[in-house]
């Protein structure tokens, strides 16, 4: 695997950390509760999907942003140590994934109840602000590799491809959530509750083979 589709399934991974999936049911049954699309054809409801689903990613994005330049300033410091560093972060995720299937995970929610249609555009833009604080809260080392193997990276193309990969699968599944909730909301609703407690496991396993990788391509390196 390249590092480009690793990048892509930490973003992946990011998402379905539980800090922030925790965040999920709360927000998509407050969503599909409006049934607005009812009468709506296909094109309308898409539309809805999209637009909402941009403004959650623009929240994901403002967070990510604020969070990459402080790695940027901090790398300028630490850039001759960045291989140990990402070897450590690796480690840190060995750990997590194992504290995670051992049931010592960290999560958090919050309400969005008496949600009025009017507001949604304004809800969804600051559930992706929580979702993407959420996703960093509990795997930071993920973005802190990517990030750190960009900054290493040969050329800016190279190392923007990492960011854009990263970024490309946490937003991707943002779409994807949201447009489920339009069009499989009967579904989400009987079986959403379901799947998350699975979904923490699947994160931990995923963890613990990305921190392998990550330890294995950095010693490669030496």
């Amino acid at each position: 695997m390249d590092f480009i589709g690793f990048s892509f399934l930490q973003g992946v991974l990011a998402f379905l950390a539980p800090c922030a999936v925790a965040l999920l049911p709360g927000y998509i049954l407050a969503f599909i509760s409006r049934n607005p699309d009812s009468g709506s054809n296909i094109s309308a409801r898409l539309g809805r999907g999209f637009k909402l689903a941009s403004l959650s990613i623009l929240g994901i994005l403002i967070i990510y942003s604020v969070a990459g330049v402080m790695i940027v300033l901090a790398g300028q410091v630490l850039k001759d140590y960045m291989k140990w560093i990402t070897i450590g972060m690796g480690a840190i995720l060995i750990v997590l994934g194992i504290l995670m299937l051992l049931g010592k995970s960290i999560s958090f929610s919050f309400n969005i109840q008496n949600s009025n249609p009017k507001t949604e555009a304004i809800e969804a833009f600051f559930f992706g602000i929580g979702y993407a604080i959420g996703a960093l809260g509990c795997l930071f080392p993920l973005f802190l590799i990517v990030a750190t193997q960009a900054m290493a990276a040969e050329t800016i193309w190279e190392g923007s491809s990492y960011i854009l990969a990263y970024f490309a699968g946490i937003s991707g599944m943002m779409i994807l959530t949201i447009l489920l909730a339009i069009f499989a909301k009967d579904f989400l609703l009987k079986n959403l509750r379901k799947v998350l407690p699975y979904m923490e496991k699947v994160t931990a396993v995923l963890l613990i083979i990305a921190g392998v990788y990550v330890i294995y391509y950095q010693m490669a390196l030496f």
